[in-house]
């Protein structure tokens, strides 16, 4: 009993064990490289691990429950397109069973390329200060695993691989636009968007006076301003008097009563988040203890003052402080100044009899008004004022004009005199009011002036001068045009200057063209003849005159005026195609501009401007952007613009040419003979290719002939034309990508055979001989042509030919081949086949056969015959032989037939049926004859023997 339990007890274990050993693993799916949340270009290989390890397994991959693949090991790579919960199974080799599903990977791709969101801290400031800190922190919102930060200043990398990127103490070249990407295994992200750092140095500050005096009397108002540079309404300021801050307050500091307590070192200083800027400059302000203190001048001070002399008073402050008002006073009005101003002068320049008074000051500033001064007293006189006035019209006048001038405004009274001058010289004799220069010459020029003399030596101001200029010559005008290069385009404006070299007024102006000088086309006052607009018609010589009074000047030098109508630009394209494929060039000119340096171009595109100002384009590698209507104009340096030209395509397609490749027939399997032709087409609309081909090496070009021709045709296949062919085409320097390639496979034609169909017996009986043409492919329904002596027999299509027995036919070569509709359309011709050997060689050997025939019952019958005749004779005798010898044949008299000692030769000698026709003696003459002329026909048309048949 213990027995039998120790065997169930064993017996259990090996089952658990068996059980145990049966029991599937479950693989384990990890990511060897790259991550699970990725973008596009990126890759994640997972690797399928099955424990224990094994070669047994192959690995089945799934993609959100649908099998994607296998392979015999456990690796697999995730390329952009493959976001899903990617699992695994093993599959086992040799059994059907397969492991339990691996855990789950989800790979999740995102659309597109990451682009970083470029942050700072703190973020609500805009202006940075020098010695302050900024943090840039770099994020990508999709995922953070596995990136490298890589930053940049005003383009330029900044060795930092961290997703933040902190200055501290900045300094003003730390400003600057910052963006940041990041890259992971070669994977680069898009660039960020640029982040503009604004760092400042500190401001300074500077203390500035408002009102204008530091020395200041009680009750007076100070105003200081604490100037921040550059300014900014962030800086809080801060007041020092004598280092100590007593205000911090805006940056207008003001003392409305200051009081001697108030006398000081003023600075500041201004506050800016945690900033301090330096102290401003000092301002030293001092207080009086006392009010000012006046006192009152005049010059001059005797009695009395003649009008037109300069009287000046002079009120005093004695402390000499600036920044004062002076008040000044007349007669008993202590009211209302007569004069307020900021210097303590008052001067009469030229006094007249209404200045006489009492006259007292007065200063104040701000709020702070002084006492009065002592009062002066002015006795003022009127002397009377020359003046001079000029008579004649012209202070510019030339040679035999007349100048007049008279000094007025001095009494008529024989107690005042005149003094006239030039050039400050006195005239002498002359003491009159008027003088009077009948005819001037060069040594009147000169500046006039007067003055009046009272006989008390007081002598009046001198009068305002009047300066007369006399000319050594007499005028002759310059005339001038502008614009001055020619030629002048129509529609330009045109002025013509006529320039008195003098620039003298009260001219006439009088403008003439051509050859008429007599009838002025303009006369003005005004110097310009304007031609707002001119055309064709202003072509001619000008010249210009000008006259005064009864003084008419010469006649200009003349000027020709060249108009023409501005030149009409003609676009002309100098590369071959407006429809280019990219990396193609494109070049064009502008003609018809005068080459001249005062010309340039404008060129547009879809009457967009372009750059270039010269009169080519070149276009060196086009792109689609190049596309569009291109016309040009031409500018000159005067603003004239001519018309636009002619507009010209240009069309870039967008992407590289490759031409379509097609065969005639549409048919890979070409039968041998068959005729194909390939054609090459650039479908775009597109000319001017010449064209490659190639049989399957793509580096070797396989024709040699015109490259323009599209097409390549064999003309007759064979083997070696089958392979792959392809082509390319090209255009300049440009080369399109090779076509698609089609295969082509030669086969051979079905094979066709003439065979006799008539048998042997029936060729001596018959008058006609049948030919069958077999071809070797029985299962097609073939038509058939034959040909005799290589000429195509009309009307005859069967298999069967049917000829008649005549040597002309015989000695004929016959051929056939097999024709359909469908392809193959027709078989190889067959060998030629000549009747004449055939039929010749079987007539030969049906007449041996009979010759044999006739022989052999002959030989019986002489038997028999000879058997019953002979005489018996003794039995010693030995029994003669049946059978003669051929020598015995030849002397006996009754066998005397030729065809009969053959027949006995034959029987002799030679097997009972043969092909030498060279043994023909048993023939009759006419067999010979024919047997010797058909070998003679053999031997030189070089045919075979018909051994074998």
């Amino acid at each position: 009993m213990a027995h039998l339990k120790a065997l169930l007890i064993t017996g259990l274990v090996c089952l658990v064990q068996e059980s145990k050993s049966e029991e599937l693993p479950t693989p384990k799916l990890t990511v060897v490289s790259g991550w699970t949340q990725v973008f596009p270009a990126e890759e994640v290989t997972m690797k399928c691990d099955i424990q224990p390890a094994s070669a047994d397994w192959t690995y089945q991959w799934h993609r959100d429950g649908q099998e994607i693949g296998s392979a015999d090991d456990g690796s697999y790579s995730i390329t952009s397109t493959q976001t899903g919960l990617h699992t695994c199974v093993g599959v086992h080799k040799q059994r059907t069973v397969q492991t339990k599903t691996s855990n789950g990977i989800n790979v999740k791709v995102f659309r597109g390329r990451p682009k970083p969101k470029l942050t700072k801290d703190p973020a609500s400031v805009s202006v940075f200060y020098t010695t302050e800190s900024v943090s840039l922190k770099c994020e990508v919102a999709e995922t953070t695993e596995g990136w490298t930060y890589l930053w940049y200043k005003d383009n330029n990398p900044i060795g930092d691989n961290n997703s933040q990127h902190t200055l501290t103490s900045v300094v003003p070249a730390d400003g600057g636009s910052y963006w940041c990407r990041v890259e992971r295994d070669g994977f680069k992200s898009e660039r960020s968007d640029s982040l503009s750092i604004v760092i400042k140095a500190l401001p300074e500050t500077k203390l500035v006076m408002q009102t204008k005096w530091t020395k200041v009397f009680p009750s007076e108002v100070v105003k200081m301003k604490c100037d921040i540079q550059p300014p900014s309404p962030d800086w809080i300021c801060k007041y020092y008097r004598n280092d100590k801050e007593f205000k911090t307050n805006d940056c207008v500091f003001d003392l409305q009563s200051v009081k001697t307590g108030d006398s000081g070192v003023y600075k500041c200083s201004a506050t800016h988040r945690s900033l301090k800027t330096q102290d401003s400059n000092p301002i030293h302000v001092h207080v009086y203890d006392h009010q000012p203190k006046l006192s009152l001048s005049v010059d001059p001070n005797d009695s009395p003052i003649y009008t037109k002399e300069k009287v000046t008073l002079t009120c005093h402050v004695q402390e000499q402080q600036e920044g004062w008002t002076y008040m000044w006073y007349k007669d008993s009005d202590q009211n209302t100044p007569i004069n307020q101003a900021s210097e303590g002068v008052y001067s009469l320049p030229s006094v007249q009899l209404s200045h006489n008074g009492q006259y007292k000051c007065q200063v104040k500033r701000g709020n702070l008004v002084s006492e009065y001064s002592d009062s002066h007293r002015l006795t003022i006189e009127d002397p009377p004022v020359p003046k001079l006035e000029r008579l004649s019209k012209w202070a510019k006048v030339f040679p035999t004009e007349e100048v007049r001038m008279k000094c007025n405004g001095v009494p008529s009274s024989p107690g005042w005199t005149y003094k006239w001058h030039r050039e400050l010289q006195p005239l002498n004799g002359e003491n009159a009011d008027t003088l009077f220069m009948g005819s001037v010459d060069t040594k009147h020029n000169g500046r006039y002036t007067c003055q009046g003399v009272h006989k008390r030596h007081v002598v009046t101001v001198v009068s305002d001068s009047i300066s007369i200029h006399v000319y050594d010559h007499q005028p002759k005008p310059l005339l001038s045009v502008y614009p001055n290069d020619p030629p002048i385009y129509t529609k330009e404006n045109v002025t013509l200057i006529c320039h008195v070299q003098e620039e003298q007024e009260g001219w006439t102006y009088m403008w003439y063209k051509d050859s008429d000088q007599k009838t002025p086309i303009n006369q003005a006052s005004e110097r310009v003849y304007s031609l707002p607009s001119v055309q064709l018609s202003h072509n001619g010589q000008y010249k210009c005159q000008v006259k005064r009074g009864n003084l008419v000047s010469e006649y200009s030098d003349s000027h020709g005026l060249t108009i023409e109508v501005p030149p009409v630009p003609k676009l002309e394209q100098l590369s071959k195609w407006a429809k280019v494929f990219p990396t193609e060039e494109v070049r064009m000119k502008c003609n018809g501009i005068p080459s001249s340096p005062r010309w340039t171009y404008k060129w547009h595109r879809e009457q967009q401007s372009l750059g270039d100002n010269t009169d080519t384009l070149l276009m060196d590698s086009v792109d689609t952007k190049d596309t569009g209507n291109y016309t040009c104009q031409g500018v000159h340096k005067r603003h004239v613009q001519t018309v636009v030209s002619d507009s010209i395509s240009i069309h870039v397609y967008g992407n590289k040419a490759k031409p379509t490749l097609s065969v005639h027939p549409i048919e890979t399997l070409v039968y041998v003979e068959e005729q194909v032709t390939f054609t090459c087409e650039v479908k775009i609309d597109s000319t001017d290719w010449e064209y490659q081909w190639f049989q399957n090496n793509p580096q070797e070009e396989i024709r040699k002939g015109d490259p323009r021709n599209m097409t390549y045709t064999i003309q007759s296949a064979s083997g070696k034309d089958g392979g792959e062919f392809r082509c390319k085409t090209t255009r300049g320097a440009y080369v399109s990508e090779l076509s698609t390639a089609i295969q082509i496979k030669i086969l051979p034609r079905p094979t066709a055979l003439v065979n006799l169909e008539t048998g042997w017996a029936d060729i001596l009986s018959v008058d006609s001989l049948t030919l069958l043409c077999e071809v070797d492919n029985t299962s097609i329904a073939w038509n058939y042509t034959w040909y005799k002596d290589r000429k195509e027999i009309a009307n005859e299509t069967k298999k069967e030919l049917h000829i008649k027995a005549t040597k002309e036919n015989y000695r004929s070569e016959y051929s056939c081949k097999g024709i359909q509709s469908n392809r193959p359309t027709y078989s190889m011709l067959s060998d030629a086949f000549i009747a004449n050997n055939i039929v010749l060689k079987r007539q030969i050997l049906l007449a041996i056969s009979g010759c044999l025939v006739v022989g052999f019952v002959l030989i019986v019958l002489g038997c028999i015959y000879f058997k019953f005749t002979r005489k018996p004779e003794e039995e010693s005798k030995p029994e003669p032989d049946l059978f003669f010898s051929m020598a015995e044949l030849k002397k006996r008299a009754d066998i005397v037939s030729t065809t009969e000692l053959c027949i006995a030769d034959t029987v002799a000698e030679k097997p009972l049926i043969t092909e030498k026709t060279e043994d023909v003696s048993c023939l009759s003459d006419e067999l010979l004859k024919e047997a010797k002329e058909s070998q003679n026909e053999e031997e030189a048309n070089g045919l075979q023997s018909f051994k074998g048949l």
